[in-house]
């Protein structure tokens, strides 16, 4: 008897997790310039510190990073998932195991 595989489409979207916040670094591109700014969700405040680097210094150029945590669903109907998935444990998994 052979094996058989059924592949078939199944379409998923993909957003921020609704539990997870946006943040934001940034560097000054400005030569040696060290300025960076450290990791925060207040997407006002860096944009203030961004202004603020540049009305000081007149370095007007940055290097921006955005993060967020992606949560990926299938679209399907009937599918008998509608609870929100956790986030993964912070903890490293080889520490788990040691457990």
């Amino acid at each position: 008897m052979s094996t058989r595989s059924v592949i078939r489409h199944v379409q998923h979207a993909i957003g921020t997790h609704p539990r997870a916040e946006v943040t934001v670094t940034s560097r000054c591109l400005d030569g040696a310039c060290p300025w960076a700014l450290e990791p925060t969700a207040d997407l006002k405040a860096a944009d203030e510190a961004m202004m603020t680097h540049t009305g000081r210094t007149g370095h007007p150029t940055f290097a921006r990073t955005f993060e967020d945590v992606a949560l990926v669903r299938r679209l399907e109907l009937n599918e008998g998932r509608h609870a929100i998935p956790p986030f993964p444990s912070e903890e490293p998994q080889h520490e788990r195991a040691a457990r």
